[in-house]
């Protein structure tokens, strides 16, 4: 597989996108002054403890506090595997307070308002939702990861070569921290000693550097920063190419990855044409795809993604193809050509939490169960963690999928100013009928003499060609007379009546 990483640097602003044979798969925003916050550690104060639903929130300088469950607590999870006899399965955040079972011990136990606390960001603020944190720090590294507050060796489920597993946990097992454990990273693959011992003291230092800035703290205060989406993406991928179309951009890469990547170095350019470069690659148009509501498919079939406050719901239609054949394997193929599209749009828009794929509905159990497969391969090669339920007899699939930062769409979209976000306008029966109701109060309060309505043109015209019987009889019934003005400045919802 071929991966290439572009990077356009505008005014304010780098776009980031990862290209993996010819296929752009990921696309990251970023505004001068507007880093994302994941990975940062904060020096932070406990603000409420809410045992009802086992979670605190923090204050720790951001806008919104952030949210910290109890199975995010270092002390907690230690509790939790303790009792189930180190049996590390997660209970939900909805679970009961009540210690047994699945469920952890009271949030009391370990966390007081008012208490400080070392806690780090693992999801960004999205929405109206605060940021997600955890006290279990984890540093990344070029190869490895550094958790100052675990225990163990691990090695990342990506690399499944049983032997060099084996190889990479006996050498990671060889360093002997004073704290923590460690997590091989798939670009560690075929690392040797040398290289994973020079990114273990890196991260060890850096933790000792982030316990100085926060013993001298005052919360709520940032005593590390994550590198930006640019030094992250080459850190944390492995890349044939980096194309980048500013010079200075290119330099401070190519410093970053002579202190923590130098076998990357040699596969940074700088865009030299005079097209921009994401023009040349496609990217705008891809940009402008992103936030469609409807997809189309080659077979002439179609999904629609429709985002709402507690879920993603994706629908599968037939759109133009009819078929010419057996209708069940028409079905079939389209949700086959389908499930591709879908894995892409979700890993592509970055599309996170509860999602619903409504599948056209196919009668063979046989076919249902074609379709999940296909879903769960798809998905395969998907970084972000994905559960995917079995399709049900009405062809629905649930799953969800790891969010860590909004979708693109939230990125690069806002609510509608004229609908202010509803996706929809009442319609023109239901303003001209609210007219004549306020042209009806305004009257029978005694209110003598003219009427002004003014409200948008296509209402107006409404009102006088289909309503005209109905303002004669307020004009004769309260002795009145009603003008009406069109204004195409107001909102289609919006009129006046003076």
């Amino acid at each position: 597989m071929t991966r290439q990483l572009l990077i356009n640097c505008r005014s304010g602003e780098r776009r980031v996108a990862l290209i993996e044979n010819g296929l752009t798969t990921e696309l990251f925003f970023e505004r001068s002054g507007k880093t994302s916050v994941v990975g940062n550690v904060y020096h932070g104060r406990v603000l409420r403890v809410l045992p009802g639903i086992q979670a605190a929130f923090v204050d720790v300088g951001l806008p919104r506090a952030g949210f910290l469950f109890v199975g995010d607590i270092t002390e907690a999870r230690a509790a939790f595997a303790a009792d189930r006899g180190g049996d590390h399965v997660e209970p939900t955040a909805g679970t009961s307070p009540q210690h047994g079972g699945a469920r952890y011990p009271p949030i009391g136990n370990f966390i007081q308002q008012g208490q400080e606390l070392l806690v780090q960001v693992t999801k960004a603020p999205i929405g109206s939702k605060g940021a997600r944190l955890s006290t279990q720090i984890t540093l990344p590294g070029r190869l490895v990861v550094y958790a100052p507050r675990d225990t163990g060796v691990g090695v990342s489920r990506r690399i499944t070569n049983v032997a060099e597993r084996e190889r990479l946990r006996a050498v990671a097992e060889e360093f002997e921290l004073e704290e923590g454990g460690l997590i091989v990273r798939t670009v560690g693959q075929g690392a040797d000693h040398a290289d994973l011992r020079d990114d273990v003291a890196f991260l060890t230092a850096l933790w000792q550097d982030i316990l100085r800035r926060s013993a001298s703290a005052k919360p709520p205060d940032l005593v590390h920063q994550d590198i930006d989406v640019t030094l992250r993406s080459v850190r944390d991928l492995k890349l044939d190419r980096v194309l980048v179309d500013r010079e200075d951009e290119a330099r401070r890469i190519r410093d970053f990855v002579d202190r923590f990547a130098p076998d990357f170095d040699g596969r940074i350019e700088v865009w030299a044409e005079a097209d921009p470069l994401f023009e040349r690659f496609g990217l705008d148009h891809e940009i402008r795809r992103a936030i469609r509501r409807r997809v189309w498919l080659r077979s002439g079939g179609t999904i629609i993604i429709d985002r709402t406050e507690a879920l993603t719901a994706v629908d599968v239609n037939s759109g133009r193809n009819v078929g010419s054949g057996d209708f069940e394997q028409t079905v079939l193929e389209i949700n086959l050509e389908a499930v591709k599209e879908i894995a892409y749009q979700l890993r592509f828009r970055d599309i996170g939490g509860l999602i619903v794929i409504d599948f056209i509905d196919m009668s063979r159990a046989a076919n249902r169960r074609k379709v999940h497969a296909a879903l769960l391969s798809a998905l395969a090669s998907d970084k972000a963690r994905t559960r995917v339920l079995e399709m049900s007899q009405l062809g629905l699939i649930e799953m969800t999928r790891k969010r860590v930062r909004g979708s693109i769409v939230q990125s690069l979209t806002e609510p509608c100013f004229y609908c202010e976000g509803k996706g929809y306008l009442s319609s023109t029966r239901v303003t001209v009928t609210s007219i004549l109701s306020a042209l009806e109060a305004k009257a029978a309060s005694g209110v003598a003499g003219v009427l002004h309505v003014t409200a948008h043109p296509r209402i107006t015209e409404a009102l006088v060609e289909e309503r005209q019987d109905a303002l004669a009889a307020l004009e004769s019934a309260y002795a009145v007379d009603i003008q009406v003005t069109g204004n195409g400045d107001l909102h289609f919802e919006a009129y006046e009546v003076t």
